[in-house]
């Protein structure tokens, strides 16, 4: 059975089949864009793609969708945007449900509003609650905050057979599905399609800081952030290389010299505290928009960085992780305490391959040093040719095919674009 656009939007309702001039994804051109107005029409949609043998991009707003490997096929963009909305936010138990295509912006203020925080952050403002799940997505504040799946209680997921699911719950003591709701977090929507989330908010802080010191020149070393990351206060410390510390603290007096950025936020008398244990680093106070900034360095080291590579290390190892990409000509921005390294290299006029085997070798060394992993999260269609952008195989990649095998066996979702061509 071959694909039939007139029978998708027939199922469907006109205005979820959406015709458009081609979009390039990963050298995949896309023309036809299905947005399903809810859970049913979504495994609906999936049925019929599963039944025409099709595959189909997920993607919420298209904030991550440059990262991944290139597709295998693809017949078309399958969106959860209309997906979107806050059903639940209980700010007696502080808990909320809402659907994978609400904005996190949206839901960020919702909490707030409600004396909550909601402990999942994304480098693009714009990025969706699904994406940011499905991708793993993690923020400033993934020292304070972890990895997104630590605060996902239970989760709907439609999958590429058309059938709908639920693991979880709107309570911790709800285990059932506890384990498959985690392999979901991280999956880049390759097990299945997520429709919603029940998820665990935080107290609002009493009170936070956002403090900047420009370290001395010439300062070896991770010490200072680990030193920071350790203070009972901390939410968010960042180290921040010289060619990329005037876009995070623009108003500095200092060039030249790395930056350290700290969030402390808990009751007061613990961030006056742990203000003053940073005293030696003369920090001067900032507003919260240093940490968008950070956020938006995620996304884009430097405008001539045309490699971004992101490494999960041990926080221990950190000092033998950095030695290779420096040698290499990386510029660094590191979360210390949470063992994460966004490493840019250039790619000037005339790189080729040699450039990028470099610097792929520089990230696995370093990868390997520091006792984790990496990936490569941006780079030009050519760069990626060949590679694995997830890096090294994972010792789980037999279960890994395995579960794609069993929960999408004919290759609907996103065939290609996770770890190992998955």
């Amino acid at each position: 059975m071959s694909l039939d656009p007139e029978r998708l939007g027939r199922a469907l309702g006109g205005d979820a089949l959406l015709q458009h001039e081609p979009l390039d994804v990963a050298g995949v051109k896309l023309a036809t864009t299905l947005r399903p107005a809810d859970g049913e029409r979504l495994a609906a949609a999936l049925r019929l793609l599963d039944e025409a043998g099709a595959a189909a991009l997920v993607r919420g707003r298209g904030t991550r969708l440059g990262f991944g490997n290139a597709p295998r096929r693809a017949d078309l963009l399958l969106e959860t945007t209309r997906l979107a909305g806050i059903d639940v936010l209980d700010a007696d138990e502080g808990v909320a449900h809402a659907a994978a295509g609400t904005p996190l912006a949206e839901l960020h203020a919702a909490a707030r509003e409600a004396g909550w925080e909601l402990p999942i952050e994304a480098p693009s403002p714009d990025a969706t609650l699904g994406g940011a799940l499905a991708s793993a997505a993690a923020g400033p504040r993934v020292l304070r905050h972890g990895p997104p799946r630590d605060h996902v209680l239970g989760l709907r997921v439609a999958l590429a057979t058309g059938e709908r699911t639920t693991c979880g719950g709107r309570v911790v003591k709800n285990v059932t599905g506890y384990d498959l709701m985690k392999l979901h977090c991280g999956a880049f929507g390759t097990l299945g399609v997520i429709e919603a989330a029940w998820l665990r908010l935080r107290p609002l802080p009493e009170e936070t800081r956002v403090l900047c010191a420009w370290l001395p020149e010439g300062e070896p070393g991770f010490a200072p952030g680990l030193a920071a990351a350790r203070l009972g206060s901390a939410r968010a410390v960042a180290l921040v290389d010289p060619a990329l510390a005037g876009r995070v603290d623009p108003g500095g007096p200092v060039r030249g010299r790395r930056l350290l950025v700290v969030e402390l936020g808990g009751a007061p008398e613990e961030v006056r505290r742990d203000r003053a244990a940073l005293e030696a680093h003369d920090p001067a106070e900032v507003g919260p928009e240093a940490l968008q900034r950070l956020a938006a360095l995620q996304e884009t080291p430097d405008p001539a960085h045309g490699l971004r590579f992101r490494l999960v290390l041990r926080p221990t190892r950190l000092e033998a992780a950095a030695a290779p990409l420096a040698r290499a000509g990386a510029a660094l921005l590191a979360y210390p305490g949470a063992g994460f390294l966004f490493a840019g290299f250039p790619l000037y006029e005339g790189a080729d391959e040699l450039a990028v085997d470099a610097a792929w070798r520089a990230a696995r060394d370093a990868a390997r040093a520091g006792g984790g992993s990496f990936a490569l999260e941006a780079a030009p269609l050519w760069a990626k040719s060949g590679r694995d952008v997830f890096g090294d195989p994972p010792e789980a990649l037999a279960l890994m095919r395995a579960l794609k095998a069993r929960f999408d066996p004919r290759g609907v979702l996103n065939p290609g674009r996770f770890v190992g061509g998955i």
